[in-house]
């Protein structure tokens, strides 16, 4: 009798081990995932963030394009007059 004991306790250990296992490697999944999505969060938002840059460098140009052709129009005008 006793060696049936030892043997079951021996498998319910085996099984706790296993559930155990399980819930592990189930919870490393989660975190897993987790992380992934975060860095695609953060990998998305450096592409926000250039995109962003470069739409701001191209309004700089403009304005700045823009200030020299008003400045050659206000030459050409006190010329003309």
């Amino acid at each position: 009798m006793e060696e049936v004991t030892i043997e079951v306790m021996k498998t319910y250990k085996v099984i706790e081990l296993f559930k155990t296992m399980a819930i592990m490697s189930l919870s490393m999944g989660s975190l897993i995932l987790e992380v992934n999505t975060l860095k695609n969060k953060l990998v998305m938002g450096d592409k926000d963030k250039v995109m962003l840059q470069e739409e701001l460098d191209k309004k700089k140009k403009f304005q700045k394009g823009y200030k020299h052709n008003a400045e050659i129009l206000r030459k050409n005008m006190v010329e003309f007059e």
